[in-house]
């Protein structure tokens, strides 16, 4: 801060006094006290102060890591954007990426251009290194956020101040001393003037923690200030979240399995309550930055002449190590955003849907950071921008890779895949989804993602489990049943299943000599208990894993919730 002010206070006149020598003693063992208590401080506020590296005032305090000052420009250091304005904004390998509601702006180090949605934008300043740390210029940083900041050379400060937030104002009452910290004890910064006006950021005590119009911070005496009428914002804040246009109340969905071919739609039945299909079109290639592709503009005209919106879905194909390789280099995200939203456009397609799945949980930030890079570029095209996520659990690569509500800061909708309960693979037989679990689920996920952008993933499948004993040994393995399949396997049986109130489910259990068979059912009354669940908790919608094991009658029960 700016060196102390000598100017002094006017002092009522006293009489002399002549002190005796006992008194001098004491007198002068206070100053060296006094010297400790306040010397030392002063000495170490302006120390920390230079010319070339003014302080950053945010708020009436000074930020730990000053700012730069380089060819007249004021540089603010990346830390302080991340902790103070932006908490999202990305350090990437010698890139900074910004991403807002429309735009990922990037700029490299040292260069004078910058890519605002991967398009070329100049630069009159660029981002510099002070070590390791990177430095944005005010100018920029003044044309992507809400704020200001102004260098004030007497103080040696740069006042960083917001744009969209009310500010509180105080007028001082008579002329004080605005002190470094609340004590009348503490070094004066500066001498403040009747009708001076100050921002007024908190409270300590009986003293107010200001910020003067020449760049200085501090605190004031509370009684010394009379508090004025609040400034405005200058900005507009980032508006509310507007749900992306849908044909009907919610979305319903359900996905489209394409193994390598498109089922031809002309042998797709009609589906009464569906507004969303999603076939599983787009994954991650095996060369970087490639994006693999098996879209049909066919199966498009048809879902659009049926009023169904298309979201691609779009895969890591469950590989960590081919994802990590993408998701951690800029340039690869910018390569296969570009190609995502090339086929959006080619094939006329009204959203996509993310599906990256087993990711290493160290990645996390990095599948985050790709999201956030992906939306505002879709968002601009028009794009209806979906991910799905798996239920919470303390899995690293299946669970604890999705930063759930920093995704959903970002996307239109978070569907939450409450099935596979008991997975294929499990050594214990058990149903895909109970209902009682689903709720579960849905409670733990809404604490990280809004009611209004989550969508509830439901199955329309099963799986008939077999538990093979041989000696003390246990084999258990199971297969995919649809809907259809799995009553046409009861009746091949000759058996009937019973509703189970615990699970919500019909459940069956035969045994044929040394094996084993259990079958939990979904049907119209099970589906009927989650479309419940979706209007108890009001939901987004419902999306279904997958078209071809349901049966026609289900969207008797779908319809009424959807439309």
């Amino acid at each position: 801060m700016s060196p102390e002010i000598r100017t002094r206070l006017p002092l009522r006149s006293r009489p002399s006094r002549r002190l005796d020598p006992l008194a001098g003693i004491l007198l002068a063992l206070l100053c060296v006290s006094a010297t400790v208590l306040v010397v030392l401080p002063s000495f170490l506020w302006v120390e920390r102060s230079a010319p070339e590296r003014p302080w950053l005032v945010y708020e009436g305090i000074v930020y730990r890591t000053p700012g730069v000052i380089s060819r007249d420009e004021v540089y603010v250091p990346f830390d302080f954007i991340r902790e103070k304005i932006d908490p999202d904004v990305f350090w990437d390998n010698e890139v900074l990426v910004i991403t807002t509601r429309d735009k990922v702006i990037k700029l490299r180090t040292e260069e004078l251009t910058a890519y605002v949605n991967q398009h070329p934008v100049n630069l009159k300043f660029p981002v510099i290194m002070e070590g390791s740390m990177p430095y944005i210029p005010a100018c920029v940083l003044q044309e992507i956020y809400p704020v200001t900041a102004h260098y004030f050379t007497d103080a040696r400060t740069v006042l960083v101040k917001r744009l969209d937030v009310w500010t509180r104002r105080g007028e001082v009452k008579e002329d004080f001393f605005l002190r470094q910290a609340p004590s009348l004890l503490s070094r004066r910064v500066q001498v403040m003037r009747l009708g001076d006006l100050v921002s007024i950021y908190g409270k300590k005590g009986g003293w107010l923690l200001v910020e003067t119009s020449s760049g200085n911070c501090g605190y004031l005496k509370e009684d010394r200030v009379r508090e004025i009428e609040a400034e405005p914002p200058a900005k507009e804040g980032i508006p509310p979240y507007v749900p992306p246009k849908l044909p009907g109340r919610r979305v319903f969905l359900v996905w489209e399995q394409v193994d390598g071919r498109t089922p031809d739609p002309s042998r797709i039945g009609e589906m009464p309550g569906i507004n969303v299909v999603s076939p599983t079109w787009f994954s991650l290639s095996e060369t970087p930055g490639e994006v693999r592709n098996t879209a049909d503009a066919r199966y498009v005209r048809w879902a659009h002449s049926r009023g169904y919106h298309v979201w691609g879905l779009f895969s890591n194909g469950f590989d960590p190590v081919r994802t990590r390789t993408v998701i951690r280099d800029s340039d690869f995200r910018d390569q296969v955003i570009a190609q995502i939203l090339l086929y959006a456009k080619a094939y006329s397609l009204d959203g996509i849907n993310i599906d990256f799945e087993n990711v290493y949980h160290a990645d996390a930030s990095y599948l985050t950071q790709f999201v956030r890079e992906l939306v505002p570029m879709a968002r601009q095209q028009g794009l209806v921008v979906s991910m799905d996520v798996t239920v919470k659990s303390e899995s690293p690569n299946w669970s604890l890779c999705y930063e759930r509500q920093k995704l959903a800061e970002v996307l239109d909708y978070v569907i939450l895949m409450a099935y596979d309960q008991y997975p294929w693979g499990s050594p214990v037989a058990g149903p895909v989804s109970t209902i009682p679990w689903t709720e579960e689920c849905i409670r733990k996920t809404l604490e990280e993602v809004p009611r209004e952008k989550m969508v509830l993933g439901v199955p329309f499948y099963t799986r008939l489990w077999i538990e093979r004993r041989t000696g003390d040994k246990l084999e258990v393995s199971s297969k995919a049943l649809g809907m259809e399949a799995a009553e046409q396997w009861l009746a091949g049986k000759g058996i009937k299943a019973e509703r189970d109130p615990e699970t919500g489910l019909r459940y069956v259990q035969r045994t044929e000599g040394d094996v084993t068979y259990k079958l939990w059912l979904e049907d119209e009354e099970s589906m009927t208990m989650r479309m419940n669940l979706m209007e108890k908790y009001g939901l987004a919608g419902v999306a279904a894993w997958r078209r071809g094991f349901e049966r026609p009658s289900i969207y008797k029960v779908i319809e009424p919730f959807v439309r």
